[in-house]
């Protein structure tokens, strides 16, 4: 009986700690079929300036393996890219509650004439942004059709503690300084993950449990 008591305190506390240790994809953007909606989660994306789709990539897409190892190139899923040197911007906005350890990825390519940089930023209500780096995505040819690229010159990743457990989080993406009308950056799989918290009823039975233990190791 001892033994039984000791085992169910300790399977609770494994499975409750395992549970919060699990990365939860809350929003996924791949922007199938010219589509800004949402694969997976409920949130919105919203685009300002001169937009257009192109042909994706599987880099960075949830449950592809893809980063770490060699992405595997064009799909036929979309991208979405921001044209022409007087740049724009691409925002999503979903709820992290119950949520923590929250983070932001995506795929990033820039074509030769397209503008070096992107502005990542984060704001908890839509209108005061917070900064969370700027990045220089790889150029193309081979970009996102190499099959032996390196990773982490198309993709990136970025925490963003301040986003969790909270209501409205907005994720931007805003790129400037091409060089020609036809000049453009092209992002794709925008993911937002987090680590479930753990409920108080779970802290409970995790008390519950060594409660048991402690009475039964007494008797």
């Amino acid at each position: 009986m001892i033994r039984t008591a000791v085992s169910l305190g300790l399977f609770a506390g494994l499975a409750i700690g395992s549970a919060a240790e699990a990365s939860v994809v809350l929003a996924h953007y791949g922007f199938d079929n010219s589509s800004l909606s949402a694969n997976i989660g409920a949130g919105t994306a919203n685009v300002v300036g001169t937009s257009s789709f192109f042909a994706g990539t599987t880099l960075g897409l949830p449950g592809s393996g893809s980063p770490p190892g060699s992405p595997s190139g064009q799909s036929g899923m979309n991208a979405i890219a921001i044209v022409g040197p007087s740049g724009g911007s691409i925002t999503i906005a979903l709820s992290t509650m119950n949520y923590t350890n929250i983070a932001f990825s995506f795929a990033a390519q820039r074509t030769g004439t397209g503008g070096a940089n992107t502005m990542v930023e984060y704001s908890l209500n839509g209108s005061d942004f917070t900064s969370l780096g700027t990045i220089v995505p790889g150029a193309s040819s081979p970009g996102f059709a190499g099959a032996s690229i390196n990773p982490s010159d198309y993709f990136f990743s970025f925490n963003a503690l301040g986003a969790a457990n909270k209501a409205n989080v907005f994720f931007r993406l805003t790129a400037a300084g091409a060089s020609s009308g036809s000049g453009n950056q092209r992002f794709d799989n925008l993911v937002v993950e987090g680590d479930l918290v753990p409920t108080p009823g779970s802290f409970a039975l995790i008390g519950l449990g060594g409660l048991i233990a402690s009475r039964r190791r007494r008797a």
